[in-house]
């Protein structure tokens, strides 16, 4: 089993040349979320929808391969979520919102995805989240997912003891907890793979592997066979 993850998108198109590379191979493609963004990265709305509908038309002609997760920075634009995040394009949101709403109707994103010991999501599951929530610990992705499709409000922004204005709480759902206290909290048995958090390269531990790299090292996580490895693209 190849499997190969992308860190945090916010409106690039290296994901393009990624795909090309590694279609072929992989057994799944794993986009961790936040399509929409770019606290000033220079893509405008329209050049991020166009981004994210290409994407979608992506998981259309492959939809066993390619997993859309979901991001903080795509939640907000959920019609009647009622929050809004740093970088939100208030005048794009409208626009922003049926796109996401239409990739949601018609089920091409999702909150979870778990192989063998390996579970993706844009930030992380801890127990505390899980416990407030109910989830089956047994079948993590059926449940978070399943709680997106019908109680979309768990995934809200939760204010913890820390009191932490960037997410660093246990109490934090799957696209907005932060490392340190994932690592404090984190479900049982398992690996998280997420993005959310910047880092310079791919980090990987045996619980934790931080892959929202894209707009710095644009390196990207392959996993073959359960081993964990760094992929980078040979620029020309």
């Amino acid at each position: 089993m190849r499997i190969v993850a992308l860190g945090d998108t916010h409106g690039r198109v290296i994901w393009k040349d990624i795909v090309d590379k590694e279609i072929i191979a992989a057994d799944k493609i794993i986009f961790i979320g936040d399509y929409f963004d770019t606290h000033g990265g220079g893509v405008s709305g329209n050049k991020q929808i166009v981004n994210f509908k290409e994407l979608l038309q992506l998981k259309r002609e492959y939809p066993d391969k390619i997993v859309l997760l979901f991001g903080n920075h795509d939640f907000h634009y959920i019609r009647g979520i009622g929050e809004t995040y740093s970088g939100y394009q208030a005048g794009y949101a409208v626009d922003i919102g049926a796109a996401i709403g239409d990739a949601i109707t018609e089920g091409l994103v999702q909150m979870c995805y778990k192989h063998d010991k390996f579970v993706f999501t844009h930030a992380g599951v801890t127990m505390t989240w899980c416990v407030d929530n109910e989830i089956d610990m047994t079948d993590l992705e059926t449940s978070i997912n399943d709680m997106f499709k019908y109680k979309p409000a768990a995934f809200k922004f939760t204010m913890g003891g820390n009191f932490s204005n960037t997410g660093d709480d246990v109490t934090q759902p799957p696209i907005w907890v932060r490392p340190l206290s994932l690592l404090h909290d984190m479900v049982g048995g398992i690996t998280c793979v997420v993005g959310h958090t910047t880092v310079k390269e791919i980090g990987i531990s045996e619980r934790l592997i931080l892959i929202d790299t894209l707009g710095i090292s644009e390196e990207y996580l392959i996993i073959n066979d359960g081993v964990p490895e760094k992929g980078k693209l040979i620029r020309k």
